[in-house]
């Protein structure tokens, strides 16, 4: 029997997924909890009893009752919650002037925060101010903090003139700390009702962030594929990259950094498929069912979408060998790969067929919840860094090659 496990917390857009996860990796459950609110305003509403029923059945689920030494808990950025539990997602388009944004620029936050202060004012007057995974500390521990990936990340979040600029104050924003760090205790009364022990709640914080942890692309030349409703193509460096078509951001390991090719709607676009393709058989499908039938019908829409979305990736990974190449950077032959579409053996082998490279699920599909893992045994000392943690318990479950003699019109399965 493993000596630690983890409650580890992932906030979506619609659904919050939760797993129980010990030090060595293994996942003694998992369940994804869908929100019903229509209202996206009062979504964060949804999330703390979404943890509650989340505890009752993993536990269920699981052989025995599981002690939880630590909770962990990521979520979508930059959504937005005020104080009141008012939401504001990271998907709302915003509009607001170039004086007001340059006055704020760089900063990734502000901007938003800015637009929905102006149009909800009373969410914002003298009410604390929380990214989604932020709010949820809060709740549990009654510590107001703001968590940073790194602390290069500051310059795209705020400063106190910034903060000012905008006719905020300071004291809405909570201090900063660092994904990883121990962001407070279980509180007392809220232990009680999740029938816990006060165990430490650790700073998971952007889903992005802790998703590239969750597949172990934390050493220079290592690649993963964060493949959901969007898309990001990952590399690991040891120097910032500026290109047209790719993005970088400083990586959680100080002196590294990401290099990303995006595709905004990658997942997003298929599921429109098969909502058309349900409508048409009068009849709900799961995701298997839909791509065995795309599979087996190469002039279905879903198909040639799919096969579509292939080439658009392997238009934003050769822009990222290629400039790979031109700086001298070493590059993995293999790629990490997360999400939903990770969940389908056709799909990644059509991927890695199309793009000409080699994928690598991991043993948990959703990564941000083993990220979450790694970063409770790190916050424990379990491990001296991040990096030792990820390297003991992210694991490989299956790799796929390009195969030349695979069928278009072989049968998807799961």
């Amino acid at each position: 029997m493993t000596k630690y496990n983890f409650l580890c917390i992932d906030i979506g857009t619609t659904s919050l997924k939760a797993a129980l996860v010990s030090e060595t990796g293994q996942v003694l459950s998992f369940l994804k909890i869908n929100f019903n609110s229509k209202n996206i305003r009062t979504l964060s509403f949804e999330w703390m009893n979404a943890v509650k029923t989340a505890l009752l059945k993993l536990n269920n689920e699981s052989k025995e009752k599981v002690k939880i030494d630590a909770i962990s808990i990521s979520g979508n950025g930059p959504t937005i919650v005020t104080e009141d539990g008012q939401t504001f997602l990271w998907n709302e388009k915003i509009k607001i002037k170039k004086s007001i944004q340059k006055k704020i620029a760089p900063s990734l936050f502000l901007p938003r925060i800015f637009y929905f202060k102006n149009k909800f004012p009373e969410s914002f007057k003298n009410k604390k101010i929380f990214s989604g995974p932020e709010y949820l500390i809060w709740k549990l521990t009654n510590n107001h903090i703001t968590i940073l990936p790194e602390d290069r990340y500051k310059a795209a979040y705020w400063s106190d003139g910034k903060i000012k600029s905008i006719n905020l104050e300071p004291s809405q924003f909570g201090a900063y700390i660092n994904t990883g760090a121990i962001a407070g205790t279980l509180d007392k009364v809220i232990a009680k009702e999740l029938s816990l022990p006060e165990v430490p709640v650790v700073a998971g914080g952007p889903d992005f962030t802790v998703a590239i942890i969750g597949t172990n692309t934390l050493e220079v030349g290592k690649m993963c594929d964060c493949a959901g409703s969007s898309e990001g193509i990952n590399l690991c460096t040891n120097i910032p990259v500026y290109k047209k078509g790719l993005r970088t951001l400083p990586s959680v390991i100080p002196g590294l950094w990401n290099v990303a090719s995006l595709l905004q709607s990658s997942g997003r676009k298929f599921v429109e498929c098969k909502i058309r393709r349900e409508r048409k058989v009068g009849q709900k499908l799961t995701y298997e069912q839909y791509i065995a039938h795309c599979a087996k019908n190469p002039n279905s829409s879903g198909y040639k979408k799919m096969y579509n979305l292939g080439f658009k990736i392997k238009k934003g990974l050769d822009t990222l060998l290629k400039c790979a190449k031109e700086n001298n950077l070493p590059v993995s032959d293999t790629m990490m790969v997360t999400g939903g579409q990770a969940k389908n053996e056709w799909w990644m082998q059509l991927k890695s067929n199309i793009t000409n490279y080699k994928y690598c699920v991991t043993e948990v599909y959703d990564s941000e919840l083993i990220g979450n893992a790694v970063l409770c045994a790190y916050a424990l000392g379990l491990y001296d860094s991040i990096q030792q943690a990820a390297n003991k318990i992210v694991k490989q479950k299956k790799v796929y090659t390009p195969n030349n003699n695979f069928s278009k019109n072989s049968k998807g399965k799961k």
